[in-house]
């Protein structure tokens, strides 16, 4: 039976953040919400995170540091979901940090609305009108996702009930996991609190995964869009137009970013998938307006399309 105040778990996958590690764990340590316990999972950072996550622990007992040889952010994920003994799960990233009542609001959220899932806005989103709070079905919540309309994929700004992460692990060895996961996440949930305060800071930073240009972390972005399609075609078919949408959105970004000489086999696999969906999305009302003007775009080649995203971006 649950306690009034149940141990929740945060992880935290920390490599090359030492620029930005303490302002994250320093948020956490000041949480209103006190029974918890911090998973500082170093993945062989070359630099002093490591140290740093051990001084932690050290100078803290909520603070638990992990060691392991870089393995990628996906395996740092599993390894902390695998030692928490929560019974809910947080995911952060090292060069984010948190509000004070971070844990707190959503650890109530949840439970208020009796969700599987709790989501908060981050500050980078824009933030939809209409009520602060809401609860949706698991499979509104997967198909919010899916459009972009309330949240996106990515694990941070969500308490989960703990069993969920258990039993989804992260994809190892890949970039842009994100996608593959959280759908499967979400279509494990029967019910998701969704709240449009914006409690969670993510930091657009040049060494994140964002924020490089490596070939093969654009290339993981369309893989994980098709490992995404498939799961929601498969598991909620009624989902289907929203799982195009998202694959579309997803193979747009990498082509776009990926140099424009070389690599022409995945260029043409991207473009091809592009062309698949396009109608789709085109003629898909809730699809976000860019998607659709991008779907329009794309009529007049790729070409057309790389002229005009580089005037706007």
């Amino acid at each position: 039976m649950e306690t009034d105040r149940p141990l929740v778990s945060v992880v935290v996958p920390v490599y090359q953040a030492e620029r930005y590690l303490p302002a994250c764990v320093d948020s956490l340590l000041a949480q209103t919400y006190d029974a918890l316990e911090i998973l500082l999972v170093d993945d062989g950072s070359p630099d002093d995170c490591g140290a740093l996550c051990d001084a932690y622990a050290a100078r803290d007992a909520r603070v638990r540091a992990l060691h392991q040889a870089n393995r990628g952010v996906s395996a740092a994920r599993n390894a902390g979901t695998r030692a928490a003994r929560g019974a809910y799960i947080a995911f952060v990233d090292a060069d984010d940090w948190v509000e004070p009542d971070y844990i707190e609001y959503l650890l109530r959220l949840l439970r208020e609305q009796r969700a599987d899932i709790a989501v908060c806005r981050c500050e980078t989103d824009p933030g939809p009108q209409g009520p602060e709070t809401m609860t949706l079905s698991g499979e509104e919540g997967l198909r919010a996702l899916l459009y972009q309309k309330l949240f996106d994929a990515g694990p941070w700004s969500k308490l989960y009930r703990a069993d969920i992460p258990r039993t989804v692990p992260f994809p190892e060895g890949m970039f842009f996991e994100d996608l593959a996961v959280t759908c499967r996440m979400f279509g494990q949930a029967q019910r998701v609190a969704y709240s449009r305060r914006a409690v969670y800071h993510y930091r657009q930073t040049p060494e994140g995964t964002m924020g490089g240009r490596h070939v093969a972390r654009l290339l993981d972005e369309g893989k994980a869009a098709e490992m995404m399609y498939a799961y929601v075609t498969s598991e909620h078919p009624a989902l289907t137009q929203a799982a195009a949408c998202r694959r579309f959105s997803a193979c747009c970004q990498a082509l776009l970013k990926l140099p424009e000489d070389g690599w022409e086999a995945e260029r043409t696999a991207l473009w091809a998938t592009i062309r698949r969906d396009r109608r789709q999305v085109l003629t898909d009302r809730e699809a976000r307006r860019k998607n659709r003007a991008a779907a329009l775009i794309s009529y007049f080649g790729e070409r057309a399309m790389r002229g005009i995203w580089k005037r706007i971006s």
